[in-house]
This record gives C-alpha cells, structure tokens and sequence, in this order.
C-alpha cells in the first residue's frame, strides 16, 4: 500500500496492521504526535472519513492500493482562525465607522461591501466569542473580550445604528484592541523560534529572582514577591501558548504542563501568606523542573 501525505509519498512500515481500520487508526496517532490533525483520507476512491467506520474499517489492506492523507499542522491551524478573526473585526470596525462617520471622530470609511453587511456581521457575534474561548489569544487578565461581548451581544443592525457617537468610539476602541493583541498573538506563532528566544532569556533572568521570592517574604515585601512570582507565571504560560507551533518535544511538553498546577499552588500560597510551602516550592519542586525544561528549551530547532 501507498502512503501520501499531502501529496508526498511518505515511508510506512505495517507491523501488526492488518485491516484498513486499524493503519488509519495508527496514520491519525502518528500524526497527532508531530502535531498535526488529519481533515481527510482516501483509500484509493472511497472518502474514508465521511463514511462510518464499520463500512471501511474491517477492509484487508492488501486489497488497497493507496492511502492519500491530507492534513494540517494544529498551529497552522490556530493562525488561520486568529487571521480570520482580525479580519473580521477589521471589517466590522469599518461598518461602525459608517454608523456615525465624522460626528463620531471618524473619516468617512469606504462604503460597505453589500447592503445589510452590518447586520451580517453582528450574526456571527455568538460565533466569534466561542472562537475567542476555544482558541485563546489574550494575555491573562485581559478584559477586551469581556468588554466586546458587553457592547455587541444581543445587537442587532437598527440598534447598532441608533448607537450614540460615544458608544461607537468605545466599540471601535474594543476592537482595535483586539486585533492588536491578534497581531502579536499570529506574529509569535509565526516567528515561534524568536518569540521562545525571547521567552527562554526572560526566563533564565528571572530565576535569579525567584530566590529572593522567600528574603523579600521574610522582611515584609510581600508585593515585590508576588510581582516576581506572577511574571514568572505569565511567562511559564506563553511558553506553554507556544508550544503547538513548535516541533514535537513530548518530555519539554509533559513537564511544562506538570509545572503549572505547582505554580498555581504557589500564587494559592501567596494568598493564604503560607511562607513555609512557598519556600518548600520554590526549592523542591518549582526549581528542579526549570533546571530540566531549560536546556530543552535551548535546544530547540
């Protein structure tokens, strides 16, 4: 049997396979583990994925001739959605500009694309805030989605344009803070060996830090630790955030993610004033695994 992925022949050895149902079953897991989804795959002329598996899945696979597979990369996949949602903000920031133009502060924008194109975008609001939910692309504490949804939802077009000139100006403003933060979000995945880059240095700078967490503690400076502990914490995260448009490195991924609930029980920590098991943390447990991720981190093609 013949194996392509995205057109290339690719090599595939058969071990205990012996039914279609079970390669396609091994394709998918192997694929998963470099990181990619599979959105179809064809024996021969049958579709495979629209049919149900037990029509297809008990077939001998020495009676199938080719396997053509194609799929894409979960980051590339995340990049595209967050490209569509910029422009579909963009788009919906230019009918608000129509709304009032000049009272409002605004040149005259170029004319919408359709009639009703207003109202069009607005029905895609409820979809838009799932997107932001399943993939999320605001830094922590930010409050831009929280303030989108306030001013757009139940909105339909004669209500948005019966909008004050001040309502309009604080839509736009949400807006562009959206897709500002969209902007550094896809530049960061696109450029993820120098987003790591600068993550990595962040990083190893503040673990110096991070021993002067229980000193500052000790005499009274609890701000200043807490500081030092939540940026650490933000920058542990955005590695995480970028680990799907990494190559694969499945121990740097299992002890990024094993880091996180300790770093949450560290900020719990802080907030209960717990100096004894903020100490205990810092040395047994959140040190070790840094002194571990590091050098994967460094490596990274």
């Amino acid at each position: 049997m013949r194996l392509t992925i995205n057109g290339e022949q690719v090599s595939y050895s058969l071990e205990q396979e012996r039914t279609l149902g079970e390669v396609a079953r091994g394709v998918r897991g192997w694929l998963a583990g470099a990181g990619f989804l599979v959105t179809a795959m064809k024996a021969d002329t049958r579709d495979i994925l629209v049919a149900p598996a037990q029509e297809w899945g008990s077939i001998e696979v020495w009676t199938v001739h080719d396997l053509d597979v194609t799929a894409t990369h979960t980051g590339d996949m995340k990049i595209d959605h967050w490209s569509t949602v910029h422009t579909w903000l963009g788009m919906l920031r230019d009918e608000l500009r129509q709304v009032t133009g000049p009272a409002a502060g605004f040149a005259p924008a170029s004319p919408p694309e359709a009639p009703g194109a207003l109202g069009d975008l607005l029905l895609n609001v409820p979809q838009t805030l799932e997107g932001f939910v399943a993939n999320p692309f605001l830094p922590r504490g930010s409050e831009a989605a929280r303030r989108f949804e306030a001013l757009f939802t139940g909105q339909d077009e004669s209500a948005v344009r019966a909008w004050p000139a001040e309502r309009v100006q604080r839509a736009t403003a949400a807006i562009d803070e959206l897709r500002a933060a969209l902007e550094r979000r896809v530049e960061d995945a696109t450029h993820s060996r120098d987003a790591l880059t600068r993550c990595t240095g962040r990083l190893s700078t503040m673990l110096a830090g991070l021993t002067e967490v229980s000193v500052l503690l000790q005499t009274g400076r609890d701000k200043a630790a807490m500081d030092i502990v939540i940026e650490y914490t933000d920058s542990v995260q955005e590695l995480i955030d970028l680990l799907p448009f990494l190559p694969p490195d499945a121990e740097r991924g299992r002890l990024l993610v094993e880091l996180m609930p300790v770093l949450r029980e560290l900020v719990g920590a802080f907030d209960a004033r717990d100096t004894v098991l903020i100490g205990d943390l810092l040395e047994y447990e959140i040190a070790p695994r840094m002194k571990a991720i590091m050098p994967l981190l460094e490596k990274a093609p």
